[in-house]
C-alpha cells in the first residue's frame, strides 16, 4: 500500500481517536477530580502536579498526543502540496512540543509553592499554539473552498478564546479564574473540529500520483 493511500484510511481514524480520548479523559478525569469545575478550572489542572487524577489524564494526554504526532508525519509524507505538508509537519511539532507540558512539566495544583514547571508550562503552552496557529493558517492556504474560511474562522476562535483563557487564569494565585475553563475548552474543542475537518479533507489533496511530484518539488 503506498503512503498515499494508508493515509487516506489513517489520517481520519487518528485524529477522530485521538479526539474521542482527549474528549473522554477531559470529562472522566474532571467528573473524578472532587470540587474540579469545568467553569472555571484550566485542563491543564487535570495534569498537574498534586491533582489526584494527574496520573489517569496524562496518560490520555501522552496517548492523545502520540497519535498527533503520528498523524502529523502521514500527512507530510503523503501531501503533494508544500503548504499542506507544512501543516503536517506542524502539528507534530506542536504535538511533540506538548508531550513535556503535562509530564515533567506540569503546572503546580492550587495552593502548591509555584516552580520552574510552571514557568516552562507556560512557556511550551505558548509555543503549542504558536505552532498550531501556524498549522491552521497554511490549512487555509492548501485547501481551497468552504474549507479556507472554515479554517479562517477556527483561527479566530481559537485565538480569541485562547487569549481569553490566558487573561481569565492569571488570577489563579487567588483561586479566582471565572469562565477559565470554559474559554480554554472553546479553543481546545474548536481546533479538535478543525483537525478532524482537515483529517478528512486532506486526502483528496493527495492522489496517487501525488508522491512523485511531492518528490519532485521538494
Amino acid at each position: 500500500m503506498s503512503d498515499s493511500a494508508g493515509s487516506q484510511k489513517l489520517l481520519p481514524l487518528m485524529a477522530i481517536l485521538a479526539v474521542v480520548i482527549y474528549g473522554v479523559g477531559d470529562v472522566v478525569s474532571g467528573l473524578l477530580y472532587t470540587g474540579y469545575s469545568f467553569r472555571d478550572q484550566a485542563i491543564s489542572e487535570l495534569t498537574a502536579f498534586g491533582s489526584p487524577v494527574r496520573a489517569f489524564m496524562m496518560t490520555i494526554m501522552l496517548a492523545h498526543g502520540g497519535l498527533l504526532v503520528i498523524f502529523g508525519v502521514c500527512l507530510f509524507r503523503s501531501a503533494c502540496s508544500r503548504a499542506l505538508r507544512w501543516t503536517g509537519a506542524l502539528v507534530s511539532a506542536a504535538n511533540l512540543v506538548t508531550l513535556p507540558t503535562h509530564t515533567i512539566w506540569a503546572m503546580s495544583s492550587r495552593g502548591m509553592q509555584t516552580g520552574v514547571n510552571d514557568t516552562l508550562h507556560a512557556q511550551t503552552t505558548i509555543a503549542f499554539s504558536l505552532l498550531v496557529g501556524a498549522a491552521v493558517a497554511l490549512s487555509a492556504i492548501a485547501i481551497r473552498g468552504w474549507f479556507r474560511p472554515f479554517a479562517f474562522v477556527a483561527l479566530a476562535v481559537i485565538i480569541a478564546f485562547g487569549v481569553a483563557a490566558s487573561g481569565a487564569m492569571t488570577g489563579i494565585t487567588e483561586d479566582d479564574t471565572p469562565w477559565a475553563g470554559a474559554y480554554e475548552r472553546i479553543n481546545c474543542y474548536v481546533y479538535f473540529l478543525w483537525l478532524v475537518v482537515l483529517a478528512l479533507l486532506a486526502p483528496r489533496e493527495f492522489p496517487p500520483s501525488c508522491r512523485e511530484t511531492a518528490r519532485e518539488t521538494a
